[in-house]
């Protein structure tokens, strides 16, 4: 063969099988048979697998269980191309954005309580909509700091901490992120759904590729990297997001959340995982549900990134 026509991918081929296993599996067992994973090499931003199910083979059952969804959507790439509410795991980069600000936010504190409608949350001056936890949530947070946010997934604190940073800032923090906050990224549109927006709900959207870039932004040097599909591409790897000791100071709460908070289902696992959990809430429809991560967390000479999205399937936290 002529060495001009090969093509070599990054894709490692025993991992996108792996991958492929798992995610099918679990996607079978949700209310809408679909979901997408991602994995990332963080160091170089190669993509060492990336799977959408249901796979094409399947689409013509998958159309007949969905009530006869559209070939096109049943068929999109959702690892790459699908664009869904992110839901908690977006409370990174609102912590992020923070952090950005001023390191000492690490410290603010809000305050969780108990509505009037038995939920919990908290209501934030200006906006007549009260924000609402989890319905799995039956105890208020109380008054917490950053890392006790993450760690429990509070939607009270991080609408809190959205609507003190101020549209501007989570723009800036997305923007590089390529993650939008509302259509065409109105400033005007973001500000009335600031409170919404800090916990990934409202019009935020992102796709899975996206997110797990994240996480490997986090899980390396704080830079995010063009994400490389052939090996032959040479792409400007680096472009600022976070300074290495913001990303140290999430990853720490990222490993927090699975030895103590909504990712603990984790914790045993013989690899120590840092990750973050996100149930993003549809009207009428069951939620997505989310994981972002890397591992190992520590001291490593390899690691991978993922994100992972079951549609319509709850729950995480």
């Amino acid at each position: 063969m002529n060495s001009h026509r090969e093509l070599k991918l990054t894709v490692d081929a025993r991992l996108q099988s792996q991958t492929a296993a798992i995610l099918s599996t679990y996607a079978r067992r949700s209310s809408s048979g679909r979901g997408a994973a991602v994995v990332i090499d963080p160091s170089t931003g190669d993509l060492l697998a990336s799977v959408s199910y249901p796979w094409p083979a399947d689409v013509g059952r998958e159309e007949e269980s969905s009530g006869g969804e559209d070939a096109d959507e049943a068929l999109l790439d959702r690892a790459r191309y699908g664009l869904y509410p992110p839901g908690s795991t977006f409370k990174l980069l609102t912590a992020a954005a923070a952090l950005r600000r001023d390191p000492a936010l690490s410290r603010q504190t809000f305050t969780c309580s108990r509505l009037p409608d038995d939920r919990v949350g908290a209501r934030l001056p200006g906006f007549s909509r009260p924000v609402r936890d989890d319905v799995l949530d039956k105890q208020p947070h109380g008054t917490l700091d950053m890392h006790r946010a993450l760690v429990v997934s509070c939607n009270a604190y991080f609408a809190q901490l959205a609507v003190k940073l101020g549209p501007q800032a989570l723009l800036a923090i997305a923007q590089p992120a390529e993650i939008s906050l509302s259509r065409n990224n109105a400033v005007s549109r973001i500000r009335d759904t600031l409170p919404q927006v800090g916990y990934g709900q409202g019009e935020v959207v992102a796709s899975p590729l996206r997110m797990a870039a994240i996480a490997a932004a986090i899980a390396s040097d704080g830079n995010i990297r063009e994400v490389r599909v052939r090996e032959s591409d040479n792409l400007e790897t680096a472009h600022p997001f976070l300074s290495a000791d913001i990303a140290r100071t999430l990853s720490s709460y990222m490993r927090d959340v699975v030895l103590d908070g909504t990712g603990r289902s984790l914790r045993s696992n013989p690899v120590a995982i840092a990750g973050k959990t996100g149930t993003a809430e549809l009207t009428g429809a069951p939620s997505h549900s989310w994981f972002i991560g890397f591992a190992p967390y520590g001291a490593a000479t390899h690691r991978v990134a993922v994100a992972v999205i079951l549609v319509d399937q709850r729950p995480f936290g």
